[in-house]
């Protein structure tokens, strides 16, 4: 009798997911596991994580399950309390968590599989420039298809209750521009709002540089980084909606963007730890000089730069910023204020409700010069790009007015 555990870590999700499939074909009694988030996270991505776990919780209680959250040091002593024959776990290489399960006991097996990508595989060749990684592989691309549970589970492999799920009790942002909740219903709700209800992907590539409401752009982000959402489900459904519906430059620039996130995943199977050096991956010294009371100021979104301080305040207060107001932050930080750019990258670390660890520092490796970026010297000037992408101010406005976010 197999007795195994599956741990959740970036694959919030049943459906769609082909290594919980596997995980149920092959056992006889399985548990379900994920961490709780870390205290160092800011509120509102933790309050995104939360709404993720628990609507996946919901979900495996219907199916006869409960989902066992746990801290992460509690995590290594749970797994050798059980001896399970085997742990199913997606595999993060970035975050070398693999570590938590292996040598726990040497009769465990460990099964990993990439499950958040649209390449099972390192392609042949992984190229320094995006443009040659996307041209490589697009043309001949096929997603995955679709992957079903079995649609009998194996039994519960303890009949415990685990601990409660915490929750939060922060209340949105009327201003927000992501007034959306986690888990997985509710990315295949946004996806099939953004695609079949409003149509805005037939706009997305004129709109995607904006900065005020829902549909400018997808949204898809949080739910891809927590993999409420797969890369390969969007990819599909984007390319039923050109078959069925309509096919133009901006759906294809979803998929083109999909394929950027994809590309920072394989440069660091490519570079490794380089990919959090302060040299980066070009292993470039850039001039910064840490100045505590600079880097708070632009923290708090108090630089007297309005463009810059709106985004700033916009992310403390909602978690969320748009791709525009991301690239001229991180650029202002790097190129303006001097400040090492690694800070910059671990202050969205902690407050993003969307943060991928390969798009975030890819990105901000990218913007400081050491990534790759083919124009090292690449300069956001903060000022032309409020003209261009807030010529009436009104997002400035928005974010900078002193009124009760709530009103």
């Amino acid at each position: 009798m197999s007795r195994n555990l599956y741990y959740f870590r970036n694959d919030f999700r049943l459906n769609d997911n082909s290594n919980l499939a596997r995980a149920l074909e092959s056992s006889d009694q399985i548990l379900f596991l994920c961490s709780l988030p870390s205290k160092s996270w800011g509120k509102w991505r933790m309050k995104f994580y939360l709404e993720s776990i628990s609507a996946l919780s919901t979900e495996l209680k219907e199916r006869g399950h409960h989902l066992w959250a746990l801290e992460i040091e509690e995590i290594p002593s749970f797994i050798q309390q059980l001896k399970p024959d085997s742990i199913f776990t997606p595999y993060i290489e970035a975050h070398n968590e693999k570590l938590e399960c292996e040598n726990l006991n040497s009769k465990t097996k460990v099964e990993m599989a990439y499950n958040d990508r649209l390449l099972m595989s390192p392609p042949l060749k992984i190229p320094d420039v995006f443009t040659q990684f996307r041209k490589s592989i697009e043309i001949d691309y096929c997603p995955a298809g679709k992957t079903s549970l079995p649609s009998i589970w194996p039994k519960a492999f303890t009949t415990e209750i685990p601990p409660s799920l915490p929750v939060s009790s922060l209340e949105l942002n009327k201003k927000s521009a992501f007034p959306f909740k986690g888990g997985e219903e509710n990315g295949l709700k946004r996806l099939r709002q953004y695609l079949y209800e409003s149509n805005s992907i037939q706009t997305y590539k004129e709109t995607r540089n904006g900065l005020i409401g829902i549909d400018y752009s997808t949204k898809f982000s949080p739910y891809l980084a927590l993999g409420c959402l797969s890369a390969a489900a969007i990819f599909r459904e984007v390319e039923f909606y050109e078959k069925s519906v309509l096919s133009n430059e901006s759906t294809y620039w979803v998929k083109f963007e999909l394929w950027w996130r994809e590309y920072f995943r394989w440069v660091y199977h490519k570079y490794g730890k380089s990919f959090f050096h302060q040299r980066g991956i070009k292993r470039r010294i850039i001039d910064s000089e840490f100045n505590e009371a600079i880097f708070n100021d632009w923290c708090q979104g108090k630089t007297s730069n309005p463009f810059v301080d709106a985004n700033m305040i916009e992310l403390n207060e909602t978690g969320w910023m748009s791709n525009r107001g991301r690239q001229n932050v991180a650029s202002y930080l790097v190129k303006d204020l001097k400040q090492p750019w690694w800070l910059g990258a671990s202050y969205f670390e902690q407050n993003l409700i969307d943060y991928d660890v390969y798009s975030n520092w890819g990105n901000w490796q990218y913007i400081a010069g050491v990534g790759n970026d083919p124009r090292p010297n690449r300069y956001f000037n903060t000022d032309k790009q409020a003209r261009m992408y807030d010529g009436d101010g009104a997002f400035r406005s928005l974010w900078l007015e002193k009124t009760n976010p709530n009103d």
